[in-house]
């Protein structure tokens, strides 16, 4: 959808949370979550490397890593943040919950993102 999650639920088409999912997601995945993991210092040694923030605006403008790009997380699949997000750059996804990092971690993987980390 061009408007992302919330293209996709102005559509009519259900959504569904559930922290059991996201959960399962990430046992299932613990080992590759555990290596998707970097500080911020060795990101910054990374080559292209785009940190994206996906917590909610006023966390983010109360204080946020230097040189960070702000994604509403409702925004996350839409057309033009995808387009904004180079693949052939590093993605480093901050997020304050663990599990919501790593699911979108894994979702870019998916998406053929290759070098995507979470910022610890």
């Amino acid at each position: 959808m061009k408007d992302g999650i919330k293209g996709w639920k102005n559509a009519g088409y259900p959504t569904v949370g559930s922290q059991d999912l996201l959960d399962a997601l990430v046992e299932v995945n613990k080992k590759d979550f555990a290596a998707c993991m970097i500080s911020e210092d060795d990101a910054r040694k990374l080559k292209n490397c785009t940190f994206v923030d996906f917590r909610d605006e006023a966390t983010f403008q109360a204080g946020h890593v230097e040189g960070a790009n702000y994604v509403d997380y409702a925004d996350m699949f839409s057309k033009p943040m995808m387009e904004e997000l180079n693949k052939s750059n590093s993605l480093v996804i901050i997020h304050d919950a663990p599990t919501v990092a790593g699911v979108i971690a894994a979702t870019l993987k998916l998406m053929d993102y290759p070098d995507v980390y979470i910022l610890k």
